[in-house]
């Protein structure tokens, strides 16, 4: 624990610069020519006033003495309860003795300055933080007098949750101020209950009271990676995790995280700033006391609000792990919608409503009322969404052989899908051989076709010229034969073997015989 020195503490820098201001002006004053009383009021008014004054602040140290339970601050108190009284009757001699001039004069001046003071500290406090109420302003004027004479209540900013104070400020037990902005609230409690909750702005603590928990109220995430499983041997897990065991033993894991916020009070989405004429966020008193008053404690950890959601996804997860095999997680068909998607959606079905339709043992539909829904909803909790559970991570022996299981399957598959394609290649090729022949033909026999249908009979010389014609002509055609200037070389020196030959492709003999 940090111990502030004596010298940089409050108390003693203001004491020991009152003892130098007091020494010096009555050093000044007992130097001077001509000493004079103030002209405005009359020394012995200003003397009264200083008088009562001293007698106020008398009476408001006085009452701290009731409360106070602290051995240090009861000394403390007695000490400033003791100054002030000696100061009292002082004044008194002073404004019955009037003899005694210069002395008169430094205490008309001392309780005019003491009256100065304390108006002047109570205009003040009225601009030391924003507020517009009456009873808001003399709370403020309050609690500045009480730091005035040492009376130091908790001075608190609480920024998206947390606390911004100085050292100790938890322990300080009389009235305080709370500083808190709209995305934050806090609860405050005495030693022996909590008391309230305050909402954003500026709130004020009670004498006895101080800050039990502060608390945010956006939304929260909260979520655990997945991680790869251990295999054999046990080892030391953290607590929050998503380890789980399938029904066949298989250890697996995944990523897992919920959204949530304090419940708003109503149906509706939250506001989160969408509303310009209300506060960026709901503010449920109910829910706030939920969230801190049930605390739920262990034998070696508190449980806070703020970690709640997260634990009930993760039991959830487990327990439908547990009911399935490896296989059941991992199958997916291309219609039905995958095992860790149905798994997801009933998380967050069991965390957002209040009753879950599932499936007996006997496959009826059944309506069930849900557990972590009444426990969150006691909390003063909303969940929003449920992320994560994507994919499985599985032990290294486990994955290994699964892909091994996988490729095998996958070879099986591709040599078949190959099988198919080859057989599928040999029956487009012939099919083309068999329709390229086809047109080729119908190709070359386009001019003898025409002369059938005109009725002609040609020769068979004729025929074949005919054809030879529309082969010559094919040739003639750019990109379709490789070779064509040799092949249509070849095909007129067989246009010219043919001239020689009858009308039925027979050589004629010199004496026209055959």
């Amino acid at each position: 624990m940090d111990v502030v020195p004596l010298y940089r503490r409050p108390g003693f820098i203001a004491l020991l610069g009152f003892g130098l201001t007091a020494v010096l002006y009555y050093w000044a004053l007992n130097a001077a020519i001509e000493i004079t009383t103030p002209g405005i009021l009359p020394a012995d008014t200003l003397l009264l006033l200083g008088l009562l004054s001293a007698i106020a602040l008398f009476v408001f140290i006085a009452n701290l003495l009731f409360w106070i339970r602290e051995t240090q601050r009861t000394l403390a108190a007695f000490f400033r309860l003791a100054i002030l009284g000696a100061w009292i009757p002082i004044n008194i001699y002073v404004l019955l003795d009037a003899s005694a001039s210069i002395t008169r004069t430094v205490f008309t001046h001392l309780g005019l300055g003491l009256l100065t003071l304390l108006l002047t500290t109570g205009f003040i406090a009225q601009f030391v933080l924003p507020v517009g109420k009456l009873k808001e302003r003399l709370a403020v004027i309050r609690r500045l007098l009480g730091f005035l004479v040492g009376e130091r209540g908790p001075a608190t900013f609480i920024r998206n949750g947390e606390a911004k104070e100085a050292y100790g400020e938890q322990m300080r037990r009389a009235p305080g101020v709370f500083l808190i902005d709209f995305a934050s609230t806090a609860v405050l409690r005495t030693n022996t209950q909590f008391t309230r909750p305050v909402r954003p702005g500026v709130a004020f603590s009670n004498r006895g009271e101080w800050r039990a928990e502060s608390l945010d109220l956006r939304r929260q995430v909260r979520m655990t990676e997945g991680f790869t499983p251990p295999a054999g041997e046990p080892v030391k897990l953290d607590k929050v995790n998503s380890f789980a065991i399938t029904r066949d033993g298989i250890p697996v894991s995944t990523d897992l995280s919920v959204t949530f916020m304090l419940d708003p009070g109503h149906n509706d989405e939250p506001r989160e700033g969408r509303d310009a004429n209300k506060p960026p966020y709901d503010f449920n008193q109910t829910a706030v006391e939920r969230a801190v008053y049930g605390h739920a404690y262990s034998e070696f950890e508190d449980l806070p609000w703020t970690k709640l959601p997260l634990r009930l996804a993760i039991d959830l997860w487990r327990e439908m792990v547990k009911d399935k095999t490896l296989q059941e997680l991992v199958n997916q068909t291309k219609t039905d919608t995958p095992p860790l998607q149905v798994i997801k959606e009933l998380i967050q079905a069991r965390l957002t409503f209040h009753t879950v339709e599932t499936r007996a043992q006997n496959g009826k539909r059944q309506v069930d009322v849900s557990r972590e829904y009444s426990i969150l909803l006691s909390r003063g909790i909303r969940v929003l969404s449920v992320g994560g559970i994507t994919d499985l991570y599985l032990p290294d022996d486990v994955r290994k052989e699964r892909m091994l299981r996988w490729r095998e399957a996958w070879a099986g598959d591709v040599q078949a899908a190959l099988a198919r394609a080859k057989e599928e290649v040999k029956d487009a090729r012939h099919r083309g051989e068999a329709e390229a022949c086809a047109t080729l033909i119908r190709d070359l026999t386009t001019e003898l076709r025409q002369q059938l249908g005109e009725g002609k009979t040609p020769h068979m010389r004729d025929s074949l010229r005919s054809v030879i014609h529309s082969a010559i002509r094919l040739c003639s055609q750019r990109g379709l034969v490789t070779d064509s200037t040799n092949l249509v070389i070849q095909l007129n020196e067989i246009l010219d073997d043919l001239s020689s030959l009858n009308a039925n492709c027979s050589e004629t003999n010199a004496g026209g015989g055959r």
